[in-house]
Order: C-alpha cells, then sequence, then structure tokens
C-alpha cells in the first residue's frame, strides 16, 4: 500500500507523514491520496474532515485500520472492473448475434412476400 498525502493544513500534513511515513509515495507510484479537501485525481481519494472517510480527532490505530479498509475496498473494485468489461463484450455479442439472427427471419420474410 503506497499512499499520496496532500492536505492543505501542515500539521495533518506533518501528522499523516509521521504515523505513516514508511506508505508514503509520490503521486505518480501511489496507490491513492489522503487528503483533507477534495481534490481532482485519476487515484482513489481518501478525505480526512468532517463528513468524509475518516474525522478529527483519530489515533495512529484509528487512522491505519481506516486506510487499510479503504485501500482494500479499492483492490476489491479494480477486482471486478475486468469481469464488468467480459461481461458487457458478452453482453454485446448477445445482442450482436439477435440483431443478425432477426435480420435474416426479417429478410426471409420479406423476399417471401415479394
Amino acid at each position: 500500500m503506497k499512499i499520496s498525502f496532500e492536505c492543505d493544513c501542515i500539521l495533518l500534513q506533518k501528522t499523516l507523514l509521521l504515523f505513516c511515513g514508511n506508505l508514503a509515495a509520490h503521486h505518480k507510484d501511489c496507490d491513492f491520496v489522503v487528503s483533507d479537501r477534495e481534490i481532482i485525481t485519476k487515484k482513489p481519494l481518501f478525505i480526512i474532515g468532517k463528513n468524509a472517510h475518516l474525522s478529527h480527532p483519530f489515533t495512529r490505530a484509528t487512522l491505519l485500520d481506516t486506510l487499510e479498509e479503504f485501500y482494500s475496498a479499492t483492490q476489491i473494485s479494480k477486482a471486478k472492473e475486468p469481469d464488468q468489461i467480459v461481461n458487457e463484450k458478452s453482453l454485446e455479442q448477445k445482442v450482436s448475434l439477435l440483431i443478425d439472427k432477426f435480420k435474416a427471419d426479417l429478410l426471409e420474410i420479406l423476399r417471401a412476400n415479394q
């Protein structure tokens, strides 16, 4: 688990680095981003604050447990994505086959009535 910490609050930023220094990584190398505000990112975003994933105050144990749960949830959702792509392709194939069959039946009916 690699985390990028991007907080406006310097005190929170330093606390997170103190608690999770061994998990810190650059934004491009991280699995997800921890911030104290909404930011635009392609990575999953974990927010600390009121009405967020984790609220103030928190302990080191609470922080680490919540981060681990969030990471597990992101990994589960990533694992489901290939299955969804396969299901979408098989659905497209089924629809395509039905359309082809309908087209063939319709042409047969039209030719028979000419």
